[in-house]
């Protein structure tokens, strides 16, 4: 793998992004990548959990630069072929049949702070920001909204999505994006019980209890896929998406009215 560090322990696999120079940014190689690896854990009957993690300073900082520089370029069926890849990849993970356990840090940026939203339990560092940022650049955070709304507070999770605001990890735990945050020490002593506890349960008990849990969401995300990932193709390619991007790419502030408010309107 030239994305992943992949190491097994005993049936428990560790999975680590590691583009550490980029903070972990995604792009179509590295999606590629992590496609594959949870494909093969679907038919690993071995397997009793996976440890989701980064190397360097952040989890995940989002879209990569290069990539989206392409996508600006792309058209609309090239922008939904790459969506439809995107959402595979997190649905792959999501649908994962033993635990996905994510040790999140430094940054949850975009698809990153999506990325959390696909594992069944979370620890978070307490420094860590997270950011659902598209709309911010004339997108949307459609691909990974299914996930998302499948975990966190439907409240939290407007607030998030509308307003691009960088959160706190006390913020997401009170959101229910994350089960834990504290120090680097406390979230690692934290994931040590989670595996003792993971290694103590019954293996199939545990892969038919996640079973019955995704059931409740399965049929909602087959009903969703199309949806979502149509949206994000026809929004890279709109007015809006294109001058959010050229901002991104340029990281300038794209400005999205002749006035923009700097007050809050009077009441």
């Amino acid at each position: 793998m030239e994305f992943l560090k992949v190491t097994d322990n005993l049936g428990v696999v560790t999975v680590s992004l590691n583009r550490p120079e980029k903070r972990n940014a995604f792009h179509p190689g590295m999606i590629s990548e992590i496609t594959k690896v949870f494909k093969n854990f679907a038919k690993d009957k071995r397997l009793r959990a996976v440890l989701l993690t980064g190397e360097g300073s952040s989890f995940c900082a989002g879209g990569d630069l290069e990539w989206m520089k392409e996508m600006a370029s792309y058209s609309k069926a090239e922008n939904l072929k790459d969506a439809k890849r995107l959402y595979d990849m997190y649905r792959l993970i999501r649908t994962c049949p033993v635990p996905v356990v994510g040790k999140i840090f430094g940054h949850a940026f975009g698809g990153g702070a999506g990325l959390t939203a696909v594992c069944d339990i979370v620890a978070a560092e307490e420094k860590t920001q997270f950011c659902f940022s598209e709309v911010k650049y004339g997108l949307v955070p459609a691909v990974i909204s299914p996930f998302v709304n499948d975990r966190a507070s439907r409240a939290n999770i407007s607030e998030w999505f509308m307003t691009a605001k960088v959160f706190t990890s006390a913020e997401a735990l009170a959101g229910g994006l994350i089960n834990k945050t504290g120090t680097a020490a406390e979230v690692d002593a934290y994931l040590e019980e989670t595996f003792k506890l993971i290694a103590n349960a019954a293996p199939e008990a545990v892969r038919e209890t996640k079973k019955l849990q995704l059931s409740y969401s399965t049929v909602a995300w087959k009903k969703m896929e199309p949806v979502v990932t149509k949206l994000i193709a026809a929004r890279r390619a709109s007015a809006e998406g294109q001058k959010g991007l050229s901002a991104f790419l340029t990281k300038s502030v794209p400005q999205w009215s002749e006035k923009a408010y700097v007050h809050p309107p009077k009441i």
